[in-house]
């Protein structure tokens, strides 16, 4: 799937979604967002905050009562966009009989993935996400609820797809699965592909997200980049008694300040101006007790805006 890089892949316009006639739920009101090509953007919020009724209006699932949703220019329901999209819903309602090797069989002829090929091909994300051939051989029922989040990551992967929806991905998985999680994630990325994540397990959401999306009671309150090709963020701890004058200092500079508590401030930079911080604080006669890059803190932004 390409998309004109001048335009993003994903455009999201003022999209609001109702259910019920009686007395409706706004289940989304006028949300409108961008996802570039390439990059990994992820959904956070609160339970109930509509945020997998959004991945299912961008999956085409769902149709939107007011705005419009478009992937590579096209709606998201259109037959040349689903070819090439892999899902993972947050609860998968896997045919109980099936066994896994069916399953996945199933879905790769469903992708029109010739015999040879699609048996390859189910061996070959088997074995990567740990299933063995007689954890392929046993019905989907006597699965764990991290085995089926394997079959399930195995399935959305099989068409080395160019956009993946990924609904709690990571959910009832061990820290080895976590990982694996991981570990696809961001090889999708670096093989071109876009990825849309719904995650709760913030620290994951961190490590692998370029962008997030904070959905509260079906609002977009904010778009955070995690990862800026040009800007950085720097922690400094000083006196507090010096902070005015660290402030002036960093404001002469030209930098965006955002003042903690006990003398720390966070500050947004170019690249290019890292080298400058030190004498510039230095320089005004601020004592520097710290300087080191900032974590992206996605924990604390998640409570300011929940």
């Amino acid at each position: 799937m390409s998309a004109n890089p001048d335009h993003p892949l994903v455009r999201v316009e003022a999209v609001s979604k109702r259910f019920g006639r009686r007395r409706p739920v706004q289940a989304l009101s006028s949300v409108s967002f961008e996802v570039q090509q390439g990059e990994v953007f992820g959904l956070i919020g609160p339970n109930g905050a509509g945020k997998t009724t959004l991945l299912s209006c961008l999956l085409g699932f769902l149709k939107p009562d007011e705005g419009h949703i478009t992937v590579a220019g096209l709606p998201p329901d259109a037959l040349a966009v689903r070819r090439q999209t892999g899902y993972l819903p947050e609860r998968v309602g896997y045919a109980p009989e099936l066994t896994g090797e069916a399953f996945l069989l199933l879905h790769a002829r469903l992708l029109g993935l010739p015999e040879p090929q699609a048996k390859d091909r189910v061996f070959e994300l088997a074995q990567r996400f740990g299933l063995g051939e007689s954890d392929l051989k046993r019905r989907l029922r006597t699965y764990s609820r991290g085995m089926r989040q394997r079959v399930g990551m195995a399935q959305a992967l099989l068409g080395e797809p160019a956009i993946l929806f990924l609904d709690e991905p990571a959910s009832g998985m061990d820290p080895q699965g976590v990982m694996l999680v991981r570990e696809v994630i961001l090889q999708a990325k670096a093989r071109g592909a876009t990825v849309v994540l719904n995650s709760h397990q913030l620290a994951e959401v961190e490590r692998v997200c370029d962008r997030v999306a904070f959905i509260k009671a079906g609002k977009l309150e904010r778009v955070e980049a995690l990862r800026e090709p040009e800007h950085t963020r720097y922690l400094i701890k000083t006196d507090p008694q010096a902070l005015p004058a660290a402030l002036e200092a960093l404001q002469k500079l030209g930098v965006e300040v955002f003042p903690g508590r006990d003398g720390e401030v966070t500050v947004r930079l170019l690249k290019s101006q890292i080298p400058a911080l030190a004498p510039a604080l230095v320089s005004a006669g601020v004592p520097v007790l710290a300087l080191q890059p900032a974590p992206a803190q996605l924990e604390k932004l998640f409570v300011e805006e929940a």
